[in-house]
């Protein structure tokens, strides 16, 4: 049995993701209880069953799940070292349009799919430095890292969107 790696990666994306919209469907500030928010890691683990056993052909999905786990990594690291700022994270924002431009979409399913799949690698890389001090602690640290994932997967859809109309328009016949 072959295991595809985008299939893999793509689903694993999508589960986490999942899994994040149903640590906050079930998350209640009354009883305080933040052991919804391991559903993350029971999605992604999910996800990467359903993604061996069902291929899902895409390409951009596949490689959003990486990068949003990365770009968040990354900027998280950036913020443990020393402040980073609005800009910094912005450049990193700069960084995954400019990479879902250049991936591109394979299909109208990878395009709808790659922001949930860049979602979810961004819940996974803040629940693994949940807790962690020197991120925690430092003023604005955690809202670029939450700037970065929800804007990054908006405007990961519209970097796809961008490369796909343009594709469509270059084969579009010219009048003369």
């Amino acid at each position: 049995m072959r295991l595809d790696w985008e299939s893999l990666m793509s689903w694993t994306g999508v589960g986490a993701f999942v899994g994040f919209a149903l640590a906050v469907a079930f998350y209640s500030p009354e009883s305080g209880n933040e052991g919804f928010v391991y559903l993350i890691y029971v999605g992604l683990l999910a996800g990467l069953l359903v993604g061996a056993r069902h291929t899902l052909r895409t390409r951009a999905t596949a490689l959003a799940f990486p990068l949003g786990f990365l770009a968040t990594s990354l900027l998280a690291a950036a913020w443990a070292v020393h402040d980073v700022g609005p800009s910094g994270a912005y450049a990193f924002i700069a960084a995954v349009m400019a990479a879902m431009i250049i991936i591109g979409p394979s299909n109208y399913l990878d395009m709808f799919l790659a922001p949930l799949s860049y979602f979810g690698g961004f819940a996974t890389a803040m629940l693994v430095f949940k807790g962690y001090e020197p991120l925690q602690g430092t003023e604005g640290a955690v809202a670029s890292l939450f700037v970065v994932g929800v804007m990054g997967a908006i405007l990961a859809f519209f970097a796809l969107f961008a490369r796909w109309a343009f594709e469509v328009a270059r084969s579009l016949p010219r009048r003369r």
